[in-house]
């Protein structure tokens, strides 16, 4: 049967591919993983993986305000002091 161009031929099983060994040196590793650089006095401390209410409460109030800025086209402060009043008015308006 013709082989089209864009179609691999079939390997004859003597010629097929065998599983490289990963134990051989010119074996590459298809993911590789880089060890961890050790904290410098110049590198920012590591991220924490929890916040506290109010962080988490201003970068809400930051999201809507910027949200209602964008849907509405309005000032992004205007919108700021509209999530505000929103807020206060929803029973919401606590930490901040």
């Amino acid at each position: 049967m013709p082989h089209l161009p864009f179609t691999p031929p079939t390997p004859s099983p003597s010629t097929s591919p065998t599983t490289p060994n990963p134990l051989d040196p010119q074996h590459q590793p298809s993911i590789l993983l880089h060890p961890t650089p050790e904290p410098t006095l110049s590198s920012p401390p590591p991220r924490s993986l929890y916040q506290s209410t109010a962080q988490i409460s201003s970068a809400y109030r930051k999201r809507y305000a910027s949200y209602l800025a964008a849907t509405f086209n309005i000032n992004l402060e205007a919108a700021a002091m509209e999530t505000e009043q929103e807020l206060e008015r929803s029973g919401g308006g606590g930490e901040r």
